[in-house]
């Protein structure tokens, strides 16, 4: 199965605030097969979907906050229903300094994940670095998720793998058939995480997503948390730098 490539609208967020129609069509043009929303700014989700499908766009997922979820799950079903998905992730969660707040966090985001299920939609987690790093007791928020919800997906971003020390292959490996999305974002070695266009880091993307190729990952997305410059740039480049690596080796 080869994935379908779309763009984390986020990498995006200040133009589609300023101007969602034209940036839809931008990333159309720019040869995307769908986006991920995480915020519609306002505009009605029938008529964003009208627009997505003259563009040809389709929509992997829809990104929200914890809270966000907790206090609007039927207006985030709605409004994913009209967009044509039924995939909602939790974007991110407050990084657990200890054993006893990942407990706490992991209850949350079952007890989330529980009633977006009986919402009729499938629940997901995109993972930061500090999920992915032990705690005091040695465990980390990844393992404790993994034990108290098997039907949750999970949404790795590749980048924040990379910048934990995990091996971004090899985790994809040990949780497939679970990841349908993946983060395709790029970082430089640093201080700090230093968000570059795909292809101009050091994750490696040229191993990582021939790597991958046969793992159950129906959507590649990419997704730069900051650019210098032109976002929309950085997009168009990193869309052909995945173009080019996915099939680097045979």
């Amino acid at each position: 199965m080869t994935a379908r490539l779309g763009i984390a609208l986020y990498t995006l967020r200040g133009e589609c605030e300023q101007d969602l129609e034209g940036t839809l069509r931008a990333v159309a043009e720019m040869g995307y097969e769908g986006v991920e929303p995480h915020d519609l700014f306002g505009n009605d989700p029938r008529a964003v979907r009208a627009l997505l499908d003259e563009l040809g766009l389709a929509v992997s997922s829809r990104h929200a906050g914890l809270d966000a979820i907790e206090s609007g799950l039927p207006g985030l079903a709605e409004e994913l229903a009209a967009l044509g998905s039924d995939r909602l992730v939790l974007s991110w969660i407050a990084p657990p300094g200890s054993a006893a707040e990942a407990e706490h966090a992991v209850h949350r985001i079952h007890a989330a994940a529980e009633r977006a299920r009986a919402a009729g939609l499938r629940f997901g987690f995109h993972n930061h670095d500090a999920e992915l790093r032990p705690l005091d007791d040695g465990r980390t928020v990844l393992d404790r998720l993994l034990e108290v919800d098997d039907e949750l997906f999970f949404e790795i971003d590749l980048g924040w793998a990379w910048f934990a020390g995990v091996e971004p292959e090899g985790l994809v490996e040990r949780l497939s058939p679970r990841v349908p999305i993946v983060h395709v974002k790029d970082l430089a070695r640093g201080a700090g995480p230093l968000f570059v266009p795909v292809g101009d880091g050091d994750v490696g993307y040229a191993d990582v997503l021939p790597a991958i190729r046969d793992q159950a990952v129906e959507w590649l997305l990419v997704e730069q948390d900051e650019a210098e410059g032109s976002a929309v740039d950085a997009a168009r480049r990193s869309l052909a730098a995945v173009l080019e690596m996915r099939g680097a080796h045979p």
